[in-house]
């Protein structure tokens, strides 16, 4: 047998997707230390960070079948690759690493789509806001209020790795952290100046930044693991808009504005933070058809493996932006995306992690969700089909043997035909009519009730 150093090992290991790692662990101790080690899942993590594999975008699905879960299958299109994910994607989200945080209404889920956990803390009572200055706030075109009008983030501690939700309340003043290893919140030192609440944060290598265009422009951030505030300067200039967004950009800090040209054309400046800050891509998007007047954001979503700019606008398509040719061309349709997708293995361990439910059938999804995209969004329309054929793929064989034993149950000999009953049925009779009503409930209720009629 050939001896495989541990380097070597591990090396190779990095480079298979989750599902084999998952079977691997069943071979050694040693390879279940490997792959359960945080080393390790930090190293798989900066791997498809580098770029080398295929980069995926993670996507709501708009679905009310309960937990959040992952789609069996993605869609391509122009080697780009779109994960879903089954969920209200009416409720704004946070996402960190492959990780997604859904606040709803007295709870927070933070999910991870890949094994399928899910951790649920209860918010409490939210405050009452006396003034309600946030009637007075916009977040733009792509506004996130969550529920009690809170300002929220969603990071990662880049010390100990641990994973926190941070949520700030201004009138009255309420600030306070929550550590998902631990589950319990903690108050947090005030920040230095209030941000909007509507706006979206994004969490940069340990710390969330938020943004307030309302207030005079300026950025604030939070360090996870001292979990103290910080002014960030601006740049200088940067032209600002009720639209201008805070992103995690192949981790880096960026600010995405949608503004018009001197000659009235739209154009998408992103700006990155690199030590100080710098205009690096202006994208012009003359060639999409914007009218004159219409209202529409942009915001880069990640890189791909070429090298191009994928970004998306509040009407929910994405695009792909080529540097070298300098052209601009969609990709998908009718998209709500949530963040760039990594497959990230980390398991929690608090115990009010919840146990990866087993996939449920969603019909729902499938006539509803086709219904409501219509003739205009071409990729999800493709996928509606794919599932419905593999729904009826799957379940015809087992409604026609229903059928032909039900009607060996109701027939007689001078029913069906001159000859009695058809001669591939005559071997039924060496079984009793209880025996055949017991296969006929049992093929009839796994085709309308087994959670695998659709694997979803």
């Amino acid at each position: 047998m050939m001896y495989v150093s541990p380097d070597v090992l591990e090396l190779i290991l990095l480079r298979l997707p989750p599902k084999s790692l998952g079977r691997f662990k069943t071979v050694s101790k040693q390879w279940r230390s490997i792959l359960e080690s945080n080393w390790f899942l930090e190293m798989h993590l900066s791997f498809q960070k580098s770029g080398k594999p295929r980069r995926k975008i993670l996507a709501a699905d708009h679905c009310n079948c309960g937990a959040p879960s992952l789609r069996a299958k993605g869609s391509f299109r122009g080697g780009e690759e779109i994960v879903y994910l089954h969920c209200d994607s009416t409720r704004p989200s946070m996402s960190c690493d492959g990780l997604v945080c859904i606040p709803e209404p007295g709870w927070i889920n933070v999910l991870n789509p890949l094994t399928g956990q899910r951790l649920r803390f209860a918010s409490g009572p939210d405050p009452l806001n006396r003034q309600s200055s946030y009637l007075f706030t916009d977040g733009g075109a792509f506004s996130a209020y969550f529920p009690g009008h809170w300002a929220m983030g969603f990071g990662k501690d880049k010390v100990n790795g641990s994973y926190k939700v941070v949520r700030m309340f201004f009138d009255p003043n309420r600030y306070e952290v929550l550590d998902v290893n631990i589950g319990e919140w903690r108050k947090l030192s005030p920040p230095p100046y209030e941000v909007e609440a509507g706006r979206r944060s994004a969490c940069v290598n340990g710390s969330i930044y938020w943004s307030d265009i309302w207030r005079g422009c300026r950025l604030l951030s939070l360090d996870l693991h001292t979990e103290e505030f910080h002014r960030v300067p601006l740049p200088t200039d940067m032209r600002f808009t009720v639209d201008t967004q805070i992103v995690n950009l192949e981790d880096h800090l960026a600010l995405a504005t949608t503004l018009r040209n001197s000659d009235g054309e739209l154009e998408l400046e992103i700006w990155i933070m690199d030590g100080a800050w710098s205009k690096t891509y202006s994208i012009s998007l003359a060639c999409i058809g914007i009218k004159p007047f219409q209202q529409m954001a942009f915001r880069p979503v990640t890189v791909s493996k070429q090298g191009d700019i994928l970004i998306c606008n509040n009407k929910k398509s994405v695009f792909r932006y080529c540097q070298i040719t300098n052209t601009i061309s969609q990709i998908f349709a009718c998209t709500c995306i949530v963040s760039p997708y990594l497959e990230n293995m980390v398991r929690f361990e608090n115990q009010q992690v919840e146990p990866p439910r087993t996939r449920v059938t969603c019909l729902f999804n499938v006539w509803v969700g086709f219904a409501a995209h219509g003739v205009s969004s071409s990729q999800p329309r493709v996928d509606k089909f794919h599932y419905l054929g593999v729904l009826l793929r799957r379940r015809l064989r087992m409604f026609l043997l229903a059928a032909l034993l039900m009607c060996y149950m109701f027939s007689s000999d001078d029913t069906l035909s001159c000859a009695g009953k058809p001669i591939f049925l005559h071997w039924l009779d060496c079984f009793g009519d209880d025996f055949i009503k017991v296969m006929v409930t049992i093929l009839l209720w796994k085709f309308f009730f087994s959670n695998t009629i659709l694997d979803c």
